[in-house]
């Protein structure tokens, strides 16, 4: 009876210390590159979900054993937004945005309840990002017209081309994963959250220096303040190893 338990037992062991076995292998690309990493291609998913959405492409630059830049750039246009109240309000707006980041990775980490180590781009890190973002559109707006101390002598109605920039910096902490353990793929997934500041202009006309003086919408477009705020940035990424 004794001899059949353990036989039983055994044999469903056996398995899970397979399993444990590859769940815990350290988080390493050597497996799959014949030489160091040296970059990184990303794509930023979320960014087409935000309401000034872009499509957004990345590269990190590995330089050392534990430090990497990494810069970013995203385009985004009327026809891909997904918000109805923007595209019926507004006509032919364009999004740039851009992010500048430099890395700093922690070699050893605890995963699946043990500690190991792993070479970057794999791992947790710190990092300083800043970030840059300009919306330009066509509205049907009133401007004020020979002002003084905030009063004008009449008022222009008419369809006209405005801007907005921001300008930000973030401290963030993340973690850059490989999507499959084990795998003999490249696929990485990077996830980050941070703080910061950024600011504001007021949204101004390319042809002009006159305030805005009347939007429509809510909160987004319509949003005349400037100046500086706090800011928080959440996201993931999806990363290619070359």
């Amino acid at each position: 009876m004794t001899h059949r338990f353990l036989k039983k037992l055994l044999l469903v062991l056996l398995p899970l210390h397979s399993l444990a076995q590859v769940l815990l292998l350290p988080d390493t690309l050597s497996p799959v590159m014949k030489h160091e990493p040296r970059w990184v291609v990303k794509f930023a998913p979320l960014a087409l979900f935000d309401t000034d959405n872009t499509i957004q492409f990345g590269a990190e630059r590995l330089f050392g054993t534990r430090h990497t830049v990494q810069a970013e750039f995203g385009y985004g246009w009327k026809a891909i937004n997904m918000y109805p109240s923007r595209r019926e309000d507004y006509e032919n707006f364009e999004i740039w945005r851009g992010r500048a980041e430099w890395r700093r990775y922690s070699e050893r980490y605890r995963g699946f309840r043990r500690p190991h180590y792993a070479v970057p781009p794999i791992g947790r890190y710190f990092a300083i990002e800043t970030f840059f973002k300009q919306i330009t559109t066509l509205q049907n707006t009133s401007v004020g017209r020979e002002c003084v101390d905030g009063t004008c002598a009449y008022f222009e109605r008419g369809i006209f081309p405005i801007y907005r920039t921001v300008w930000g910096i973030h401290a963030k902490f993340g973690r850059q994963f490989v999507l499959t353990l084990p795998s003999d793929n490249r696929f990485l997934l990077d996830f980050y959250v941070g703080f910061g500041f950024r600011s504001l202009t007021p949204y101004r006309f390319n042809s002009t220096n006159e305030d805005v003086i009347r939007s429509t919408g809510f909160l987004f477009w319509s949003n005349q303040q400037g100046g500086l705020r706090p800011s928080a940035t959440l996201g993931i990424k999806l990363g290619y190893v070359l």
